[in-house]
C-alpha cells in the first residue's frame, strides 16, 4: 500500500499541534489568574478541594483551626437552619473575569468579577433560564496570592472565609 507524503505531514503537524496545546494547558494551571478562577469555582460550589488553593496562613488560623472545614460546617448549619440541604447553597460562577492589579515574583493582587447562579442541578439552570427565574449574584473581590515553593496560593482574607 502506497503512503501519501501529504498524509504523513498532516498527521505529524496534528501531533505537534496537540503537544503544544497540551503543554500550554498544563502550564496554565500555575498562572495566578487560573488559580483564582479555580479557587472561586471550588469556593462557591462548596468543594473541599478549595483547601488545595490556600496558603497555610489562609487555611489554618493561629488557634490551629482549619478554616475550610469551619467554613463548610458553617454553610451546612446555615442550610439546615433554613430548611435546605447544603447543596442548595452551591453557586456556579459564570462569566469570570480576572484583572491583575499588581504582581511580582512572590506575590500578586488579582481582582475577580463573576456572576453566580444557583447550582441545584442542570435542569434547574435550564428551566430557570427559559422562564427567566434565575437570580444572578454579582461578585467582585480582590484576592492576594503568594508564591510558596514555586506554587501560587491564595493568601488570608479570601472572600468570606472565617479568619
Amino acid at each position: 500500500m502506497k503512503k501519501s507524503p501529504k498524509l504523513i505531514l498532516l498527521v505529524a503537524a496534528l501531533l505537534i499541534g496537540l503537544c503544544f496545546s497540551a503543554s500550554a494547558a498544563f502550564a496554565e494551571g500555575d498562572v495566578p489568574t487560573q488559580v483564582v478562577k479555580d479557587f472561586t469555582k471550588a469556593y462557591y460550589m462548596l468543594d473541599p478541594v478549595m483547601a488545595d488553593f490556600l496558603s497555610k496562613d489562609a487555611r489554618i488560623n493561629k488557634n490551629d483551626v482549619d478554616m475550610v472545614e469551619l467554613y463548610l460546617r458553617l454553610q451546612a448549619t446555615d442550610a439546615y437552619n433554613r430548611g435546605y440541604k447544603t447543596s442548595y447553597l452551591q453557586m456556579k460562577p459564570i462569566l469570570m473575569k480576572t484583572t491583575v492589579l499588581s504582581m511580582d515574583d512572590s506575590s500578586a493582587q488579582i481582582q475577580i468579577n463573576a456572576t453566580n447562579i444557583r447550582s441545584i442541578n442542570p435542569l434547574y439552570r435550564i428551566v430557570g433560564f427559559v422562564f427567566g427565574m434565575l437570580e444572578k449574584h454579582e461578585v467582585q473581590d480582590t484576592l492576594t496570592l503568594v508564591k510558596k515553593d514555586g506554587v501560587w496560593k491564595i493568601g488570608p482574607g479570601a472572600f468570606d472565609l472565617p479568619i
